[in-house]
C-alpha cells in the first residue's frame, strides 16, 4: 500500500509543470480549471499577477541614464485597470449574446492568460537589461521597458483569452466579441497611459 502511494506520488505531475503544459491547450485547460474550486481557478492569476508586477517593477528601474531604484508603475496600473474594466464587460456581453462560453471558463481563461503574461514578462527582463546596456553605451534611443513589458503582458492575456473564446464557440458573434475584447484592452491601456502622461506633464508645469 505504501509503495503504491509512493509510485502514485512520483507519477503525479508537478503543479507548475501542469500549468505550463496547460498553456499549450488553453481552451481545454480553461474548461478543466473552471470545474475546480474558485481558489484553484484563481491561483494561476495570482501567480501571474505577482510575476507581471515583479517584472514590470524591475523593468521600471531600467532607464537610459542607468538603473534607478524607484520605478514608475503607471503602465502596470494601466494593465490592471484595463483588465478590471474589459473582462467583466466581456463576460456580460457573452451572457447577453448567449454564447457557449461559461462565465467561469472565461474567468479561468483570463487566469491562464495572466499566468502566461507573467512568464512572458519574466522572460523579457534579460532582453530589456541587454537593450538598456547597449543603448547607454551607444547613446541611442530605447523603447521604454517600463511601457514595453506591461504592454506585452497585457497583449498576452488578450490573445490567450481570445483564443479560448473562439475555441469554445465558433460562432461569428464569439469571433467578433473576442476581437472586441482585445481591442478594448489595448484601447483602455493606452488611454490610461496617455492620461498618466498628461498628468505628469501638467505636474511638471
Amino acid at each position: 500500500m505504501g509503495a503504491t502511494s509512493l509510485v502514485a506520488a512520483g507519477n503525479r505531475p508537478h503543479r507548475l509543470d501542469s500549468l505550463l503544459w496547460s498553456l499549450d491547450r488553453p481552451a481545454r485547460a480553461a474548461l478543466e480549471l473552471s470545474q475546480r474550486p474558485l481558489s484553484a481557478t484563481l491561483a494561476p492569476a495570482l501567480l501571474g499577477i505577482f510575476l507581471v508586477a515583479a517584472a514590470s517593477a524591475a523593468a521600471g528601474c531600467i532607464s537610459l541614464s542607468g538603473f534607478k531604484l524607484v520605478p514608475r508603475l503607471d503602465a502596470l496600473r494601466a494593465v490592471f485597470e484595463a483588465l478590471l474594466v474589459v473582462v467583466p464587460g466581456t463576460t456580460v456581453f457573452a451572457i447577453y449574446l448567449r454564447l457557449r462560453i461559461p462565465a467561469r471558463a472565461f474567468l479561468a481563461a483570463t487566469a491562464l492568460g495572466l499566468f502566461a503574461a507573467g512568464v512572458v514578462a519574466a522572460c523579457l527582463l534579460p532582453l530589456m537589461a541587454f537593450l538598456a546596456v547597449v543603448a547607454i553605451e551607444t547613446r541611442s534611443t530605447l523603447p521604454l521597458p517600463l511601457l514595453f513589458v506591461p504592454g506585452i503582458a497585457l497583449a498576452t492575456v488578450g490573445v490567450l483569452a481570445s483564443r479560448v473564446m473562439t475555441s469554445l464557440d465558433g460562432s461569428r458573434a464569439a469571433y467578433w466579441l473576442s476581437r472586441a475584447f482585445v481591442f478594448f484592452l489595448v484601447a483602455v491601456f493606452f488611454l490610461r497611459i496617455n492620461a498618466a502622461a498628461i498628468k505628469v506633464h501638467f505636474h511638471v508645469w
